[in-house]
């Protein structure tokens, strides 16, 4: 015989499943002031500190489509050439995107690690996406907004989902606001 399980108990059983179908957490900077979207965006490559080759780079595309689709009307992608795509320091290309973004009239520089993107190891290898993104001056070097993420998704969600749902949930936690024209 089948137990029944009242509705409450429905309720409850669904709640825990929906909490343990993909562990995740954020943080961010509270109170600083608000991020205009006619700014000039550039995403320059983001420092890759996990084991996946251009996994920065992968962030920065990433990232870049996100903020268009919030509303910033200019963004730029700056990921240079790089003599070794498969190096992991790419301190070198940062200065290089930085110094462009800087000469091309930049006004906000958002850069930022992934700290973890790769498929965990087990049955199921689920994503594992860790970012934290910085919002900094071009004119200088103050930070106007910081965050950071980490998730592990499905066995099935593919890594890119989980980076996007990682970086959108930062952008989303941005004070992005629409400048009066």
């Amino acid at each position: 015989m089948i137990p029944r399980i009242p509705v409450s108990g429905l309720t409850s059983l669904a709640l825990a499943l929906l909490l343990i179908s993909g562990c995740s957490v954020m943080q961010s900077q509270q109170g600083s002031e608000p991020v205009a979207l006619n700014n000039q965006f550039a995403v320059i490559p983001l420092t890759n500190l996990s084991q996946t080759p251009q996994a920065g780079d992968q962030a920065a595309s990433i990232l870049s489509a996100i903020l268009r689709a919030k509303g910033a009307g200019d963004v730029r992608l700056y990921l240079p050439e790089d003599d070794n795509p498969i190096a992991y320091d790419n301190r070198a290309r940062q200065q290089r995107a930085l110094a462009d973004a800087r000469e091309r009239g930049a006004d906000l520089i958002v850069t930022g690690t992934v700290d973890e993107w790769r498929y965990k190891s087990g049955l199921d290898g689920e994503p594992a996406v860790g970012i934290t993104l910085e919002v900094r001056a071009a004119d200088g070097d103050g930070v106007v907004w910081s965050g950071t993420a980490a998730r592990t998704g499905w066995g099935r969600e593919g890594l890119s989902v989980a980076g996007h749902k990682v970086l959108q949930g930062l952008v989303d936690a941005m004070p992005l606001e629409q400048a009066a024209r």
